[in-house]
């Protein structure tokens, strides 16, 4: 399977957060396979919301959720009013190596959503690949600056909701909805949550059972064998997010599609 130019998505507006796995590159592929019908998607692992931020653009509907709750704090409050948040990071700004980790420790702490959703970006922009409250102070922090701030005050859209709920519930929830699902990948590192609490422990094997019940959805997940071997009965890809699809087997993520999804595309000769 191929992309073509005429596949090229070119949203408007960018994901604000710089997050572990992030797929701000992956938006062209991952988009391509999802059909031009669709009015509406559900995200069970919203993240850093790239992808779900071009379907949106697109005109589709985005349900999406997290189990993280300072992330869906930020979300919640951006797509309320950025205006209102950008204000309330710019008091941070600039950001001392002694206040980065103080905001770390009180993060959660911190009674007002609107103080702790600014709070998260302040320590997202500035952590080391956005690791937030899972990693330190990225040296400069040159991710958190005015123009990040403007970025912010900036971001807007109608089409995306956000909650806070598990996976195994948000997917029962919207039985005839296309999923796009990124889930915590199968790998040593724990980067997501709060010094990796939603990545330790996650249920992999409820997920895939989860999965094989249903049609309709889009999986992204590092390569590995387990996950492979897992979905053995699936169409896998590999990506080169910045090259397209190819056939090397040495990448490092794949794209796993439904059978029904897999068919459209065959169909459609991609």
């Amino acid at each position: 399977m191929r992309l073509n130019n005429k596949n090229s998505v070119f949203p408007k507006n960018r994901s604000p957060l710089r997050y572990p796995g992030g797929k701000s590159r992956a938006i062209n592929i991952i988009c391509s396979f999802i059909p031009a019908e669709t009015k509406e998607i559900c995200s069970p692992f919203f993240g850093g919301g790239s992808i779900e931020i071009a379907c949106a653009d697109m005109g589709i509907k985005v349900h999406g959720y997290d189990i993280f709750s300072p992330l869906v704090d930020f979300w919640q409050c951006l797509l309320e009013d950025s205006s209102r948040l950008s204000n309330i990071v710019k008091n941070y700004f600039p950001l001392s190596w002694d206040r980065f980790y103080e905001l770390q420790k009180i993060q959660g702490k911190v009674d007002d959503i609107w103080e702790r959703a600014a709070i998260f970006y302040v320590l997202n922009r500035s952590s080391y690949s956005g690791a937030t409250l899972s990693g330190g102070m990225s040296p400069g922090h040159e991710r958190f600056t005015i123009s990040s701030i403007q970025r912010l005050r900036d971001f807007k859209t109608d089409n995306i909701s956000i909650k806070k709920n598990d996976f195994t519930e948000s997917i029962l929830q919207h039985k005839n909805t296309l999923l796009y699902l990124d889930p915590p990948y199968l790998i040593e590192s724990k980067i997501y949550g709060e010094k990796g609490s939603t990545h330790r422990g996650f249920d992999h094997p409820a997920l895939n059972v989860l999965l094989k019940k249903r049609d309709k959805w889009i999986l992204s997940y590092n390569n590995c064998p387990e996950i492979l071997e897992a979905y053995m009965d699936y169409t896998v890809l590999f990506p080169n997010w910045k090259y397209g699809m190819s056939n090397d087997k040495n990448s490092k993520e794949v794209l796993i599609l439904s059978h029904d999804i897999a068919e459209i595309f065959r169909i459609r000769g991609l």
